[in-house]
């Protein structure tokens, strides 16, 4: 039942999306790639959420909570170091929820993204250690949908090591990315 509630919240919050051809089209709790975060919050609340988590001082990461959210517990956003404008390129909506069941909801829910994004290269699912864990045993489980362009629409279930120093809890991501921060996190 919560499979078959999560995908009627999903199909009608992205109905707009049918064969959509332009990463633009899809909204993560009304925010898409390449608009300003300061659309949807106060440069102090960006501020005080951001995350040091790169090397390369090239993007910002904040992962924001909000009451006023209607999907998803958290909203993790990314921009570039020094853009007053906080221009999004890459945006997730993050939910807690066990890994295996992550696991059935994504490989149901990727059926209908499948429908909608019927026009961009499709990659199954795979899964791989997380790097920020140096034991290995935190993993990742995504697949996703690429648009010509090299923006991405990904669906992800994280499955961390409850030994982890930083005590993640296993989660469930729907990302949206773009061509350049997917680069980005791949040289990083």
């Amino acid at each position: 039942m919560r499979i078959f509630l999560l995908i009627l919240i999903l199909i009608f919050s992205l109905q707009s999306l049918t064969k959509a051809d332009d990463i633009r089209d899809f909204e993560i709790e009304g925010m898409s790639l390449y608009q300003s975060a300061l659309n949807f919050f106060s440069e102090t609340k960006i501020k005080n959420s951001e995350e040091d988590y790169y090397q390369n001082k090239t993007f910002k990461t904040a992962t924001i909570d909000s009451r006023n959210f209607e999907v998803y517990q958290d909203v993790q956003i990314s921009y570039k170091v020094g853009d007053k404008k906080y221009i999004l390129y890459d945006i997730s909506g993050i939910v807690d929820k066990k890994y295996d069941i992550c696991l059935e909801e994504i490989k149901s829910i990727s059926d209908e993204f499948d429908k909608m994004l019927s026009k961009t290269k499709f990659e199954d699912l795979y899964t791989f250690k997380h790097d920020e864990d140096p034991s290995g045993k935190s993993l990742v489980s995504d697949m996703y949908w690429e648009f010509d362009n090299g923006d991405k629409i990904l669906l992800a279930c994280y499955k961390w090591n409850p030994e982890y120093e930083k005590s993640y809890v296993d989660e469930m991501r729907i990302t949206i990315s773009s061509k350049e921060f997917d680069q980005f996190l791949l040289n990083e």
